[in-house]
C-alpha cells in the first residue's frame, strides 16, 4: 500500500497554508501533491512535496484527475484527497489504520460533501475517471459516485475522516462567480445520466 495526499486549490492559499503547516507534522512520510489553479504563494517543504501550476484553472474534476494520474504514475495505491479550506486533524498513522481496517474498500468518504475522501487508483481507472464536463465545480462528485456504483465499488463512510476544522465552500465565498455554472452543470448531469442524483436511468454516459 502506498498513500499520497492530493489537494486542489484555487484562491484560498491563506487557509491552505495554515493547514499545510500542520500537515507537514502530521504526514512527515507521506507525499503531498498540490494542484494550484491560482498561481498562489504556497508554503513548501524540501521532501515529499510537489506543486503543479497549470496555466489556467482546471476545475475540480480535472484537478482530481491530474492528482490521480500522478498517483498512478508513482504507483500509489490510495489518494487521500483534501479540500484546501479544511484541516483534517489526523496523522498518517491514523489514516493507515483506517486503510488497514477497510482493506477491501475502493472509496472511503467523510460525511462532509467530499471535502475529504480516500480513493484507490484502481477504482479511479475502473470507474472511468472524473467527468471533466462539470466545470469548474459541482456534480463531478455525484457523477463519479454513480459510476462507482455501476462497477460495484465497495464504498464506505466514516466520521473519522470528518475534518476537525471544516469550512464549507470558502473558495466560492471568495469568488462567487465560480458558482455561475451550477444550473448548466445540473442540466449536464441530467443529460449525462438521465436524471438527477439518485434518479439516474442510464448505464453509460449520455446513454451511448
Amino acid at each position: 500500500m502506498k498513500l499520497i495526499i492530493g489537494i486542489p486549490t484555487l484562491n484560498r492559499a491563506d487557509l491552505l497554508n495554515e493547514a499545510l503547516e500542520k500537515y507537514f507534522e502530521d504526514f512527515q512520510n507521506t507525499e503531498i501533491f498540490i494542484v494550484d489553479n491560482g498561481n498562489q504563494s504556497i508554503i513548501t517543504r524540501e521532501e515529499k512535496f510537489a506543486i503543479y501550476r497549470p496555466t489556467e484553472n482546471l476545475g475540480v474534476a480535472k484537478s482530481w484527475n491530474h492528482i490521480m494520474d500522478y498517483a498512478d504514475k508513482v504507483q500509489a495505491t490510495h489518494v487521500l484527497m483534501l479540500n484546501d479550506d479544511i484541516y483534517l486533524g489526523r496523522t498518517e498513522h491514523e489514516i493507515r489504520m483506517v486503510l488497514r481496517n477497510s482493506v477491501d474498500a475502493d472509496f472511503i468518504n467523510s460525511f462532509h460533501n467530499w471535502c475529504c475522501f480516500i480513493l484507490t487508483t484502481d477504482m479511479w481507472n475502473k470507474a472511468g475517471k472524473f467527468d471533466e464536463e462539470f466545470f469548474p465545480a459541482y456534480f463531478e462528485d455525484n457523477s463519479f459516485d454513480y459510476k462507482m456504483s455501476l462497477v460495484n465499488a465497495k464504498k464506505s463512510w466514516t466520521s473519522f475522516l470528518d475534518p476537525v476544522m471544516y469550512r464549507n465552500s470558502m473558495t466560492i465565498a471568495k469568488d462567487p462567480s465560480i458558482n455561475n455554472r451550477f444550473a448548466l452543470n445540473k442540466q449536464m448531469y441530467i443529460d449525462m445520466w438521465g436524471g438527477l442524483p439518485t434518479e439516474e436511468k442510464y448505464l453509460t454516459k449520455f446513454n451511448k
